[in-house]
Protein backbone atom coordinates (compact mmCIF):
# COMPACT_ATOMS: atom_id res chain seq x y z
CA UNK A 1 0.00 0.00 0.00
CA UNK A 2 1.18 3.18 -0.38
CA UNK A 3 0.96 6.42 1.86
CA UNK A 4 0.25 9.99 0.11
CA UNK A 5 1.10 12.96 2.17
CA UNK A 6 0.22 16.79 1.14
CA UNK A 7 1.92 18.70 3.65
CA UNK A 8 0.48 22.21 2.80
CA UNK A 9 0.92 25.84 4.88
CA UNK A 10 -2.22 25.21 7.09
CA UNK A 11 -2.85 21.33 7.26
CA UNK A 12 -1.77 17.56 6.99
CA UNK A 13 -3.95 15.93 4.25
CA UNK A 14 -2.97 12.27 3.58
CA UNK A 15 -4.27 9.32 2.27
CA UNK A 16 -3.30 5.20 2.16
CA UNK A 17 -4.45 3.71 -1.19
CA UNK A 18 -4.06 -0.07 -2.46
CA UNK A 19 -3.40 0.26 -5.92
CA UNK A 20 -7.22 -0.06 -6.67
CA UNK A 21 -8.75 2.30 -4.02
CA UNK A 22 -8.59 4.69 -1.29
CA UNK A 23 -8.67 2.71 2.16
CA UNK A 24 -8.27 5.68 4.15
CA UNK A 25 -8.03 9.40 4.00
CA UNK A 26 -7.26 12.25 6.58
CA UNK A 27 -6.82 16.02 7.02
CA UNK A 28 -4.90 17.29 10.60
CA UNK A 29 -3.75 20.87 11.90
CA UNK A 30 -0.07 21.17 11.88
CA UNK A 31 -0.23 20.56 15.57
CA UNK A 32 -1.38 17.60 15.81
CA UNK A 33 0.92 15.88 13.45
CA UNK A 34 2.19 13.23 16.57
CA UNK A 35 -1.51 11.86 16.02
CA UNK A 36 -0.30 10.37 12.55
CA UNK A 37 1.67 7.88 13.50
CA UNK A 38 -0.89 5.91 15.33
CA UNK A 39 -3.62 6.30 12.04
CA UNK A 40 -0.93 5.15 9.77
CA UNK A 41 0.67 2.27 12.06
CA UNK A 42 -2.90 -0.38 11.33
CA UNK A 43 -1.92 -0.10 7.15
CA UNK A 44 0.74 -2.40 5.72
CA UNK A 45 2.29 0.60 3.98
CA UNK A 46 5.14 -0.70 1.20
CA UNK A 47 6.26 3.33 0.34
CA UNK A 48 5.48 6.70 1.41
CA UNK A 49 5.09 10.08 -1.27
CA UNK A 50 5.07 13.39 -0.19
CA UNK A 51 4.56 17.18 -1.06
CA UNK A 52 6.31 19.50 1.15
CA UNK A 53 4.84 23.42 1.03
CA UNK A 54 4.87 23.83 4.70
CA UNK A 55 8.36 24.85 6.29
CA UNK A 56 11.25 22.40 7.49
CA UNK A 57 10.17 21.93 10.69
CA UNK A 58 7.20 20.44 9.33
CA UNK A 59 9.22 17.76 7.44
CA UNK A 60 11.34 16.55 10.09
CA UNK A 61 8.07 16.24 12.10
CA UNK A 62 6.74 14.01 9.37
CA UNK A 63 9.56 11.81 8.97
CA UNK A 64 9.70 11.50 13.21
CA UNK A 65 6.29 9.96 13.01
CA UNK A 66 7.00 7.95 9.85
CA UNK A 67 7.79 4.78 9.83
CA UNK A 68 9.10 4.53 6.83
CA UNK A 69 11.19 6.34 4.15
CA UNK A 70 9.45 9.57 3.11
CA UNK A 71 10.13 10.30 -0.95
CA UNK A 72 9.67 14.21 -1.17
CA UNK A 73 8.43 15.03 -4.66
CA UNK A 74 9.42 17.85 -6.64
CA UNK A 75 8.40 19.80 -10.13
CA UNK A 76 10.34 18.51 -12.73
CA UNK A 77 11.30 20.05 -16.61
CA UNK A 78 8.95 16.90 -18.34
CA UNK A 79 7.03 13.72 -16.72
CA UNK A 80 3.59 12.31 -16.86
CA UNK A 81 2.63 13.74 -19.69
CA UNK A 82 3.64 17.36 -18.58
CA UNK A 83 5.95 19.65 -20.25
CA UNK A 84 6.77 21.88 -17.72
CA UNK A 85 7.62 25.36 -19.24
CA UNK A 86 8.49 26.69 -16.13
CA UNK A 87 11.72 29.17 -15.96
CA UNK A 88 13.34 26.79 -13.38
CA UNK A 89 11.12 23.91 -11.85
CA UNK A 90 12.93 23.70 -8.80
CA UNK A 91 11.17 27.21 -7.77
CA UNK A 92 7.83 25.79 -8.73
CA UNK A 93 5.84 24.07 -5.69
CA UNK A 94 5.57 20.50 -5.72
CA UNK A 95 1.57 20.85 -4.51
CA UNK A 96 1.52 22.63 -8.18
CA UNK A 97 2.98 20.73 -9.84
CA UNK A 98 1.38 17.59 -8.69
CA UNK A 99 -1.92 19.45 -9.05
CA UNK A 100 -1.37 19.88 -12.46
CA UNK A 101 -0.57 16.37 -13.17
CA UNK A 102 -3.49 15.09 -11.65
CA UNK A 103 -5.31 17.50 -13.53
CA UNK A 104 -3.90 16.39 -17.06
CA UNK A 105 -4.83 12.78 -16.32
CA UNK A 106 -8.28 13.44 -15.42
CA UNK A 107 -9.17 16.33 -18.39
CA UNK A 108 -7.73 15.41 -22.03
CA UNK A 109 -8.46 19.20 -22.59
CA UNK A 110 -7.14 22.99 -21.91
CA UNK A 111 -7.57 23.24 -18.33
CA UNK A 112 -7.37 26.01 -15.71
CA UNK A 113 -6.38 24.24 -12.33
CA UNK A 114 -7.47 26.07 -9.33
CA UNK A 115 -6.09 25.18 -5.48
CA UNK A 116 -7.88 27.23 -3.20
CA UNK A 117 -6.03 26.98 0.05
CA UNK A 118 -3.42 29.42 2.65
CA UNK A 119 -2.87 30.74 -1.35
CA UNK A 120 -4.90 30.38 -4.13
CA UNK A 121 -3.11 29.20 -6.93
CA UNK A 122 -4.14 29.50 -11.14
CA UNK A 123 -2.20 26.98 -13.68
CA UNK A 124 -2.88 27.05 -17.17
CA UNK A 125 -2.04 23.83 -18.92
CA UNK A 126 -2.94 22.99 -22.65
CA UNK A 127 -4.20 19.62 -24.05
CA UNK A 128 -1.11 19.08 -25.17
CA UNK A 129 0.49 18.48 -22.43
CA UNK A 130 2.04 22.17 -21.89
CA UNK A 131 1.96 23.53 -18.39
CA UNK A 132 2.45 27.25 -19.26
CA UNK A 133 2.85 28.86 -15.93
CA UNK A 134 1.00 29.88 -13.33
CA UNK A 135 -0.53 32.59 -10.57
CA UNK A 136 0.02 32.48 -7.11
CA UNK A 137 -2.39 34.83 -4.76
CA UNK A 138 -3.41 35.14 -1.38
CA UNK A 139 -6.09 32.69 0.25
CA UNK A 140 -9.37 33.93 0.97
CA UNK A 141 -8.46 34.36 4.77
CA UNK A 142 -5.05 35.42 4.02
CA UNK A 143 -6.31 38.71 2.06
CA UNK A 144 -8.77 39.09 4.96
CA UNK A 145 -6.37 39.04 7.38
CA UNK A 146 -4.58 41.87 5.24
CA UNK A 147 -7.13 43.81 5.25
CA UNK A 148 -7.90 43.51 8.87
CA UNK A 149 -4.06 44.12 9.77
CA UNK A 150 -3.60 46.97 7.53
CA UNK A 151 -6.47 48.98 6.86
CA UNK A 152 -8.80 50.90 10.14
CA UNK A 153 -12.06 49.47 11.17
CA UNK A 154 -11.82 46.02 8.59
CA UNK A 155 -10.37 44.02 10.88
CA UNK A 156 -13.65 42.13 11.34
CA UNK A 157 -15.22 38.80 10.41
CA UNK A 158 -16.34 38.29 6.90
CA UNK A 159 -20.30 38.03 5.54
CA UNK A 160 -21.36 35.95 2.37
CA UNK A 161 -20.74 37.03 -1.27
CA UNK A 162 -23.28 39.00 -2.78
CA UNK A 163 -24.04 41.22 -5.86
CA UNK A 164 -24.62 44.03 -3.76
CA UNK A 165 -22.77 44.41 -0.84
CA UNK A 166 -24.94 46.47 1.80
CA UNK A 167 -23.08 45.38 5.07
CA UNK A 168 -18.83 45.63 5.75
CA UNK A 169 -19.09 42.29 6.73
CA UNK A 170 -20.38 41.53 3.15
CA UNK A 171 -18.31 43.98 1.30
CA UNK A 172 -15.17 42.19 2.90
CA UNK A 173 -16.15 38.22 1.65
CA UNK A 174 -17.71 40.02 -1.48
CA UNK A 175 -14.55 41.87 -2.32
CA UNK A 176 -12.28 38.88 -2.13
CA UNK A 177 -14.07 36.51 -3.55
CA UNK A 178 -14.48 38.99 -6.69
CA UNK A 179 -10.37 39.19 -6.53
CA UNK A 180 -10.26 35.66 -6.91
CA UNK A 181 -12.50 34.83 -9.44
CA UNK A 182 -11.97 37.26 -11.52
CA UNK A 183 -7.47 36.19 -11.49
CA UNK A 184 -9.46 32.90 -12.37
CA UNK A 185 -11.55 34.22 -15.25
CA UNK A 186 -8.74 36.54 -16.40
CA UNK A 187 -6.39 33.11 -16.94
CA UNK A 188 -8.95 31.63 -18.75
CA UNK A 189 -9.85 34.00 -21.40
CA UNK A 190 -5.85 34.32 -21.31
CA UNK A 191 -5.64 30.44 -22.38
CA UNK A 192 -8.29 30.49 -24.80
CA UNK A 193 -6.59 33.24 -26.73
CA UNK A 194 -3.58 31.69 -26.34
CA UNK A 195 -4.77 28.44 -27.94
CA UNK A 196 -7.38 29.67 -29.98
CA UNK A 197 -9.76 27.19 -28.65
CA UNK A 198 -13.25 27.93 -26.44
CA UNK A 199 -12.78 28.47 -22.98
CA UNK A 200 -11.23 25.75 -20.82
CA UNK A 201 -12.40 23.96 -18.11
CA UNK A 202 -11.47 24.88 -14.35
CA UNK A 203 -11.09 22.78 -12.31
CA UNK A 204 -10.92 23.28 -8.49
CA UNK A 205 -9.38 21.81 -5.25
CA UNK A 206 -8.75 22.74 -1.70
CA UNK A 207 -10.29 24.10 1.08
CA UNK A 208 -12.32 26.96 -0.60
CA UNK A 209 -13.01 25.23 -3.72
CA UNK A 210 -16.91 25.43 -2.69
CA UNK A 211 -16.36 29.10 -1.81
CA UNK A 212 -15.02 30.08 -4.96
CA UNK A 213 -16.85 27.61 -7.70
CA UNK A 214 -20.37 28.72 -7.37
CA UNK A 215 -19.41 31.87 -8.66
CA UNK A 216 -17.10 30.75 -11.79
CA UNK A 217 -18.46 30.42 -15.27
CA UNK A 218 -18.85 26.61 -16.50
CA UNK A 219 -17.22 24.69 -17.64
CA UNK A 220 -16.19 23.91 -13.55
CA UNK A 221 -15.26 21.05 -11.66
CA UNK A 222 -14.49 20.01 -8.16
CA UNK A 223 -11.71 17.81 -7.18
CA UNK A 224 -11.46 17.00 -4.20
CA UNK A 225 -7.53 16.11 -2.72
CA UNK A 226 -5.93 16.80 -6.24
CA UNK A 227 -2.52 17.11 -4.90
CA UNK A 228 -2.85 13.82 -3.33
CA UNK A 229 -4.60 12.02 -6.81
CA UNK A 230 -0.83 13.71 -8.55
CA UNK A 231 1.25 11.94 -5.53
CA UNK A 232 -0.35 8.75 -6.67
CA UNK A 233 0.32 9.10 -10.70
CA UNK A 234 3.97 9.61 -9.44
CA UNK A 235 3.84 6.57 -6.93
CA UNK A 236 2.20 4.52 -9.60
CA UNK A 237 4.87 5.43 -11.82
CA UNK A 238 7.57 5.08 -10.09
Amino acid sequence: MKLLIDAGNSRIKWGVHDGIRWREQGTVEHARISQLAQAWAVWPITSVYASLVASEAIRFALQSVSAWPIRWIEALSNGFGVCNHYQDPRQMGADRWLAVLAARRLAAQDVVVVCAGTALTIESLCQSGDYLGGLILPGFHVMLHSLGQATARLDQPAGNKVDFPQTTADALASGVVEAQVGAIERARTRLASHTGRALPLVMVTGGDAERIASWLASPVRIVDNLVLMGLLEVANES
